[in-house]
């Protein structure tokens, strides 16, 4: 039986772990490689030599195994999905890399050199490949769930092989996250195919113009270099955030470069627009209840006269003769009405209308 004596001690001794020794504690395993990315253009059948540096920041000595990898595609996030033992992407270079170490022993706070070869085949197929070389704490086993590189750290390679090189790139998708916007700020989406066959890396502008033709300042996609693989889609997403009394409709052009040999263009549009209903309808609102206060004094003023023709007419030969009927007196009444009072209706009347209106332009 665990008694409270015994769940005293195991505090206690909680306590001097975490609070006495906290850098042993909260040590953790930290390892950096550079260059993170190799990119390097190349012919078939020649071979490419390079190293990589690996440093340890732990506080011990660790061996750390060296594992090859295929790029298969690269996940929404720009992080690299690996192919499965064997599995063929078209764009391997796994098998072509030669290192003479399968692990290598890094002391605590050192730096050690990892040199490697990648020998291309003659018959190497034209355009980009991709894979990596990267260090893992564990025995390397090919993972067959094709998921990312988990913890292992490592260096992504990619070879543009000369040949028959294909540029050529869609826009899959350009759109905002919603139809209409309560206030001025708008999220973008942009779907990029890469229908080539070399990485590519889309940048550019999204220009903005308002319902009043002004030229908003312009934004900038893919400001990090994000890249696409042949064959893949990535989604790129930016945000606009605009002033309080941004209102109205939006156009917005949104061009984009990609390519090394020879620049390349793609271009879409899309609008949006801003509909503030925490603004518009108190708006709204007010003139509607003002319109209603107008009506109810005219019928109130009216309903005065008909009652002060009534006196005046019952208080008459003539009156008491002939008698005229209310609707005598309604139509004597409304004849004998303020105007202004009439002319005020009709105008809030027709602001309402005309105002309605441009919303039903600027937003169908």
């Amino acid at each position: 039986m665990i008694n409270a004596k015994t769940i005293l001690c195991a505090c206690m001794l909680f306590f001097v772990w975490f609070y006495i020794f906290p850098g042993r504690a909260n040590a953790a395993v930290g390892l950096t490689i550079e260059p993170a990315i190799i990119e390097e253009g190349v012919v078939p059948g020649q071979v490419f030599s390079s190293v990589i540096k690996a440093t340890n920041l732990d506080e011990v000595t660790h061996t750390f195994y060296i594992v090859k990898r295929d790029i298969r595609e690269l996940s929404a996030g720009g992080q690299p999905l690996f192919a499965k033992e064997g599995e063929k992407t078209e764009f391997e270079m796994s098998s072509w890399i030669n290192v003479p170490k399968t692990s290598i022993v890094i002391k605590a706070g050192e730096t050690e050199e990892i040199p490697f070869s990648i020998t291309v085949p003659v018959g190497a197929s034209a355009g980009g490949h991709f894979g990596g070389l990267f260090l893992s704490m564990s025995a390397p086993e090919l993972e067959n769930t094709g998921m990312g590189v988990g913890y292992q750290v490592g260096t992504i390679i990619n070879l543009r092989i000369a040949g028959e090189i294909r540029e050529e790139a869609k826009i899959r998708e350009f759109s905002t996250d919603k139809a209409i916007y309560g206030s001025p700020n708008v999220d973008f989406i942009i779907g990029v195919e890469n229908l080539g066959n070399v990485l590519i890396r889309p940048r550019g502008l999204l220009e903005i113009t308002d319902f009043w033709g002004r030229k908003l300042p312009t934004m900038i996609v893919n400001d990090a270099g994000g890249a696409v693989l042949p064959g893949g889609t990535r989604e790129f997403e930016t945000t606009w955030e605009g002033g309080m009394f941004d209102f109205g409709r939006y156009q917005v052009v949104m061009s984009l470069v990609y390519g090394k040999e020879g620049r390349q263009t793609i271009s879409s549009t899309l609008s949006f627009w801003i509909l503030p209903l925490k603004v518009i309808l108190p708006i709204v609102g007010g003139i509607l209840a003002l319109i209603v206060l107008v009506l109810a004094l005219m019928q109130f003023h009216i309903k005065k006269k008909v009652k002060e023709l009534r006196r005046a007419t019952q208080g008459s030969s003539y009156g008491r003769r002939l008698g005229p009927t209310d609707s005598d007196i309604l139509r004597r009444g409304k004849r004998e009405s303020p105007s202004s009072l009439a002319l005020i209706a009709i105008a809030l009347l027709l602001f309402t209308f005309l105002f309605m209106t441009v919303l039903f332009f600027l937003f169908a």
